[in-house]
């Protein structure tokens, strides 16, 4: 089990009777804020107020990289299931996926909510995209909006009618018309 403190990671054993931690790693100067652990389980992301994320080993207590692309303090980490990717926010609303093999930044998104925390999928990201378009095709393939549709009655629009003061304002046009028709008719 990991903890983190303002610049350490403490990692504990729980099934040691001792209750102090069996590993103590540090990184940096500023007080960390996000704390994710890979698939794998040997080594922890961390981030900071500074905007610094790195990947620590909880096997020697050593900092094994960092990543980078962020402007402002780290508000959130998640390391995905399965994938070695990390996606992380902060205080810039910029949300990051990282490649957790190479470090490098894969996908940068603006939001315009601040961010607080991250939630991913344990499914893979490519399978639940196709798996949501396949729904929306058997969605349509199904009809049944259209028999919604077909079942409803038709309903026919009225001509408007025309009140009797637009009657008498209509006949006034068109007497002024023929008066101006007549006069150039006599010229």
């Amino acid at each position: 089990m990991a903890v983190l403190s303002l610049r350490q990671v403490h990692v504990f054993d729980p099934s040691s009777p001792q209750r102090r931690p069996v590993l103590e790693a540090e990184y940096g100067e500023y007080p960390l804020t996000a704390l994710s652990l890979t698939a794998a389980g040997s080594t922890v992301v961390v981030g900071n107020t500074h905007g610094q994320i790195a990947l620590l080993d909880l096997r020697k207590g050593l900092v094994r990289g960092c990543l980078k692309g962020l402007a402002g303090g780290v508000r959130g980490l998640q390391c995905h299931p399965s994938q070695p990717v990390v996606a992380s926010c902060g205080l810039d609303r910029f949300l990051r996926i990282h490649s957790l093999e190479d470090r490098k930044l894969q996908h940068k998104v603006y939001l315009k909510s601040r961010l607080n925390c991250l939630l991913l999928s344990s499914g893979d990201l490519e399978d639940a995209a196709g798996a949501a378009a396949s729904q929306e095709v058997k969605e349509e393939e199904e009809g049944e909006e259209d028999e919604v549709w077909q079942s409803m009655e038709q309903v026919e629009e009225r001509p408007k009618r025309k009140t009797t003061d637009e009657e008498e304002e209509e006949e006034e046009k068109n007497s002024k018309k023929k008066k101006k028709k007549r006069k150039k008719g006599q010229d």
